[in-house]
């Protein structure tokens, strides 16, 4: 009951408005939902993977600092290990000549030859309290100025070998002003030297400040990274190289754009570490990028079908509603026929029915007035036809006798090629005037076609040949009339007339355990593999197909006799030509020959 009252309120709704409604409900608002959806779940991939690619470049900057820190500490190392440094950097000389002499054979070269191996290390210098030293190149005596320097300090404050690393300002006495610095720096008295030390000595090695801004600056169009020390002051940060050390603002840092990468875990660098800020201008380009092309394809998503709807609804309502019209005519006694095209839907099927019936309603109405003219117009045909028959019959012997007059004419002159040629046509004529056998022998088809080619031999003359190879014991096998005549058309038509000359056909049948097997080829220009395979699927289909009509001809009349269990095939080899074959199987043959229709 629900479900009847249900289809009735269904059938109650026009047309057009169920339409709108199945537009609506079931392409409009399910499309928008889901590019709605979609542009969220992509929006969400493009942050997840932009913060994953913000934090591996965290990362791979992370490592290269603390790489370049590592070799600092590694050379640091070396150079605290070495004893003939340490014995004559505490050695106490008597006069500056003998200080220069020991810098001369021993100092000159200790420091300078790491340089060139480490391009992180910008330099190099070993402080010391031993004023007997003289100031230069990588060796300094320590005065007051040192002692308050702010690398110096941390490791007078705090005495022991641990390593550490510093940032700070130093003042130049040259024009170019402060310079930032970031040093490994250690206590050589606590090294690994087995000599007992007479003077304290420090030992600094300058990192490439250049170098440690190119790594923060590499990832400058996604990320802003601030190096921090452990005393939570920034140190470098990107695009900002003449910014002094100065204390870092957390607050500034907020959460979910912020990245934290630790240094490392060692103690030199415990503390160190880069905060990244992401640009939320490349994230908020490629959101706006994807929503403008989930927009596009909304649209296009939304307007194909939206057009689509409309040409059906405005087809299936504009057909509908001239159709009811019609029907109103119908109450007037007017039976027009609905002039448009119907189509073959079921509108279609509907105006098609009522144009039929108003066709039948007006035969009848009309039958009762008509009859007689109707009648005398059918003798007219009748004697129409009479006629048409009469000339067919005379046609073919007004053709004969043409023929045997020229035959007569070119008898006499001596004409013996246009002779044999008059005779060949004259046969090829009546027997596909008076043939009417289903079956004939393999021998007389072959004849048949020999006929033919003699006369196409007549055409082209010297560009032409001909082989026939006929196994004798396929001769008297009986095949369908007209199934080699028109593959020897064929390559005469579309293989041999596309070369200037030596063009040559050949007819091969042979008689197996397997059946018969009979092939007609060309050495002609042949056929590319996809247009033979296109060729090949014409042949076997129902549609209409240009040219090769008789290959098309001679499959049918094989698949009448033998349906799907004859071989047909054509091939074409790579310097050109074309092979058309088929096999009938013997058993086939049998069965065939032995139907009543297929005695000659």
């Amino acid at each position: 009951m629900m479900n009847r009252l249900f289809s009735n309120k269904i059938n109650d709704i026009p047309l057009n408005l169920k339409f709108l409604m199945i537009y609506v409900l079931c392409i409009l608002i399910p499309i928008i939902g889901i590019n709605v959806f979609f542009y969220q779940q992509n929006s969400d991939n493009i942050r997840i993977r932009e913060q994953e690619n913000l934090r591996k470049s965290m990362d791979r900057a992370a490592a290269e600092l603390h790489s370049m820190i590592d070799e600092s500490v590694a050379v640091s190392h070396s150079i605290e290990g070495d004893d003939s440094l340490n014995e004559v950097l505490d050695k106490t000389y008597d006069s500056p000549v003998s200080s220069y002499e020991s810098y001369d054979s021993v100092l000159r070269n200790k420091l300078k030859r790491y340089m060139p191996v480490y391009p992180n290390i910008l330099e190099i210098r070993i402080y010391t309290y031993n004023r007997s030293i003289q100031t230069g190149s990588n060796y300094y005596v320590i005065n007051q100025a040192e002692e308050n320097s702010p690398w110096l300090q941390p490791l007078l404050r705090e005495p022991g070998h641990a390593f550490r690393v510093v940032a700070y300002t130093e003042t130049s006495g040259t024009t170019a002003g402060p310079s930032k610095k970031m040093s490994v720096i250690s206590d050589m008295d606590q090294g690994f030297s087995i000599v007992k030390p007479d003077y304290r000595k420090f030992l600094r090695v300058d990192l490439n400040v250049d170098k440690i801004y190119d790594i923060l600056s590499r990832e400058s169009d996604s990320l802003g990274l601030q190096l921090v020390n452990e005393h939570n002051e920034i140190v470098a940060e990107t695009g900002d190289r003449n910014r002094p050390v100065h204390a870092a603002d957390t607050a500034e840092w907020g959460s979910g754009d912020v990245f934290v990468s630790n240094l490392g875990t060692v103690s030199y660098v415990q503390g160190w570490k880069l905060v990244g800020r992401a640009n939320n201008d490349r994230i908020t380009g490629l959101l706006d990028e994807s929503r403008r092309s989930i927009l596009w394809l909304a649209v296009i998503s939304t307007l194909i079908p939206s057009l689509l709807i409309f040409v059906m609804l405005r087809s299936y309502h504009y057909r509908i509603k001239k159709l009811a019209r019609h029907m109103d005519r119908v109450r007037n006694e007017r039976f027009d026929q609905v002039m448009l095209p119907e189509g073959k839907d079921e509108i279609g099927g509907l105006i098609n029915a009522y144009n039929v019936m108003t066709m039948k309603i007006n035969m009848l109405i009309n039958d009762v007035y008509k009859l007689e003219i109707h009648q005398k117009s059918l003798e007219v045909e009748r004697v129409r036809m009479e006629m048409n028959m009469l000339q067919s019959q005379m046609n073919p012997h007004f053709l004969f006798n043409t023929l045997n007059a020229l035959l007569v004419v070119a008898t006499k002159n001596g004409y013996k090629d246009v002779t044999e040629i008059i005779k060949s046509l004259s046969l090829l004529l009546r027997r596909l005037l008076r043939r009417a056998d289903d079956l004939v022998p393999l021998k007389e088809e072959l004849q048949f076609t020999l006929m033919y080619l003699q006369i196409e031999k007549f055409r082209f003359g010297e560009r032409f040949d001909y082989v026939v190879d006929i196994d004798p014991h396929a001769s008297e096998i009986k095949v369908p009339i007209m199934s080699i005549q028109p593959l020897a058309e064929n390559a005469c038509k579309h293989g041999l007339q596309a070369i200037k000359g030596g063009g040559i056909v050949r007819i091969e049948a042979r008689m197996s355990e397997r059946g018969l097997t009979v092939s007609v080829s060309d050495n002609g220009i042949g056929m590319d593999q996809a247009v033979l395979d296109r060729l090949q699927q014409a042949v076997r289909s129902e549609q209409g197909m240009e040219g090769h009509v008789g290959l098309r001809n001679v499959y049918r009349r094989l698949e009448l006799f033998y349906h799907e269990s004859v071989q047909f095939r054509m091939m074409s080899g790579p310097e050109g030509g074309l092979t058309v074959s088929y096999q009938i199987p013997l058993q086939q043959l049998e069965q065939a020959q032995a139907k009543p229709g297929a005695a000659s």
